[in-house]
């Protein structure tokens, strides 16, 4: 690492017994030749891309830290996603991945990739850092939260969900929403905003603690589809054969406690908007309902 020592890098085998090996530290670059019969002129490309190489080394390593503005910089300047990660990956950063944060980074350009490279250093780094993240409302060995309400598991702690206004793009949408999950016609649906502000990752663990009233079939999982900067969605009738209503995607439950039950989805969800929706029927002058939302990032 630049300023407390010598960073090199792999020997480069050039045929037969050449080779050349390349190292640097703060001070000083030096290049180490082993190699028998040569021709200066074949070497003159790859040494052209060795000292680009080291160039963009000694500018992006010299930083002390990297931090979320270093990320949006660096991706604005234009450099490429791998080296990115590798800075990533072998700089010392700080970074803050809170929702607010989240949503700057994407806007800024950067990728779900680079997001989710970020999101595995707070994971591997052990030391204090600043977090804008929910506090974890429990920490135990089963799936113990505070209810009502839906809570997604992230290192071994619960955060609750984040639920959005649905306004109704179906007349009369609120009459056709029994609280047994059962939806009575075709109901369009629109979030305003192009994303969630809960952003989780494969696997992913949801848990449902029931409110007074309803049972875990009230809720509705639900794709979201993109429009118009704003994420909307379609809901209908169940389906006889399958059980599930129009629209939605099957999901089972498994029991852990009085009124409380873990998400099971058969089949892992991929990078996307979804919402889960609670059946609960209300006055059909109301005109927008609530709706528990995320993103899956990877």
């Amino acid at each position: 690492m630049v300023g407390t020592g010598r960073f090199e890098l792999p020997a480069c085998r050039l045929g037969g017994d050449r080779s050349i090996h390349l190292s640097y530290v703060p001070t000083q670059l030096s290049l180490t030749w082993i190699a028998v019969g040569y021709n200066w002129k074949k070497m003159t490309h790859l040494l052209k891309s060795i000292l680009i190489l080291v160039v963009l080394a000694l500018g992006v390593f010299g930083q002390e830290s990297m931090n979320n503005e270093g990320i949006m910089k660096l991706v604005k300047s234009g450099m490429s996603e791998d080296l990115i990660v590798s800075v990533i990956r072998h700089q010392p950063g700080i970074y803050l991945l809170g929702a607010n944060e989240l949503v700057t980074l994407k806007e800024a350009g950067v990728s779900e990739r680079l997001i989710t490279e970020m999101l595995d250093k707070g994971k591997g780094d052990t030391s204090p850092q600043p977090s804008a993240t929910p506090k974890p409302v429990v920490a135990a060995k089963k799936a113990m939260v505070p209810g009502p309400g839906l809570f997604y598991k992230k290192n071994g702690e619960y955060f609750e969900l984040i639920t959005e206004d649905v306004e109704w793009k179906t007349s009369g949408a609120m009459n056709n929403i029994l609280s047994a999950g059962i939806v009575k016609k075709d109901l369009n649906g629109e979030l305003a905003g192009p994303s969630s502000r809960n952003f989780l990752t494969n696997p992913i663990e949801i848990v449902i603690s029931t409110a007074k009233g309803l049972t875990v079939h009230s809720y509705i999982l639900l794709p979201l589809k993109l429009e118009d900067g704003a994420r909307s969605f379609k809901v209908g009738p169940v389906n006889k054969k399958s059980g599930v209503a129009k629209g939605a995607i099957a999901f089972g439950a498994e029991k852990l406690g009085e009124n409380m039950f873990r998400m099971v989805i058969p089949t892992a969800l991929g990078p996307g908007e979804y919402g889960i929706l609670a059946a609960v029927p209300s006055d059909a002058t109301t005109p927008t309902s609530k709706i528990f939302t995320f993103r899956i990032l990877i």
